[in-house]
């Protein structure tokens, strides 16, 4: 039997619809692949890399300057420390320059209060005949020879050594024993001619041969030093005293030039004040 037309016209719609929806779910299912691009196009660009993060580089620029700052650090303290060894130096030469000041007082002082005390003698009437010496004698200081003067023992009441020796002298001459002291020295100068307090005996010789008025004699024992020994520490002191006895014996030019010597050549000694104020009073 024929089915009517508008039917078969509805049929074919309902069935157009359901395909449709068919082919469109089916094509909805189907992924869509990327486009390949031809042999003669442009390739993709690769995209650039992510940047850091922000705190990965803050935390390398922190670290680079905590090590900066720790250089900065250790440079500041060694500098500190530097300075307070210098500091620490300068305290020890300041502290090392006023003992020398201090000791060239003390000796400055000394050798004033042993003069005072010989020029007393010489003004006190306290002079003593040096036996043992002589302007005219055979010795280096125009004394007597070694035969005739006493040795080291019998000076210093022991048979020590040259420093004993010299040492019993002087404490000889100290306690003002002036005639025993000069044998000493004489007797040392003998003993030992070339030692080591050989020219400290000439020295004391002299000064105690100015003390007893022996005045020649006392220059040639002062010139010994002088000649003998052009570097002992006792060359400005034995200077003054012959410009001294020098002056005693009446030459008061050659008592200006040994004078004016210990000024010029040791300007710093305490025998250059002592020669500027004798100048002064010739």
């Amino acid at each position: 039997m024929k089915v009517p037309t508008t039917t078969s016209r509805l049929l074919a719609l309902a069935c157009g619809a359901g395909l449709c929806l068919l082919t469109g779910a089916a094509a909805a299912a189907v992924p869509v692949e990327e486009s390949v691009p031809s042999s003669g196009a442009e390739p993709a660009r690769t995209a650039p890399p992510p940047a850091p993060a922000r705190d990965a580089v803050d935390s390398r620029a922190m670290s680079g300057g905590d090590a900066e700052s720790g250089r900065l650090s250790q440079l500041f303290y060694q500098i500190q420390v530097l300075q307070q060894e210098v500091q620490a130096l300068r305290g020890m030469v300041e502290e090392q320059g006023y003992r020398l000041d201090r000791l060239a007082r003390d000796q400055q002082e000394q050798y004033l209060d042993l003069d005072r005390r010989m020029q007393a003698v010489r003004d006190g009437g306290g002079r003593a005949p040096i036996g043992g010496s002589s302007a005219g004698g055979g010795s280096p200081a125009g004394g007597s020879s070694a035969g005739a003067s006493p040795g080291p023992a019998s000076a210093g009441g022991g048979s020590g050594s040259e420093r004993e020796a010299y040492a019993a002298a002087f404490d000889l001459m100290k306690d003002r024993q002036f005639e025993a002291s000069a044998q000493a020295f004489q007797a040392l100068i003998e003993d030992y001619p070339n030692g080591a307090y050989t020219p400290n005996a000439f020295y004391w010789l002299g000064e105690l041969h100015l003390a007893a008025d022996d005045d020649e004699a006392a220059r040639q024992a002062f010139a010994q030093v002088v000649n003998l020994y052009p570097d002992h520490q006792k060359v400005p002191d034995a200077l003054y005293k012959l410009g001294v006895a020098h002056h005693r014996l009446g030459d008061v030019a050659r008592a200006r030039e040994y004078l004016n010597r210990v000024r010029n050549e040791f300007p710093q000694s305490s025998a250059a004040g002592l020669a500027q104020t004798y100048l002064a009073e010739l």
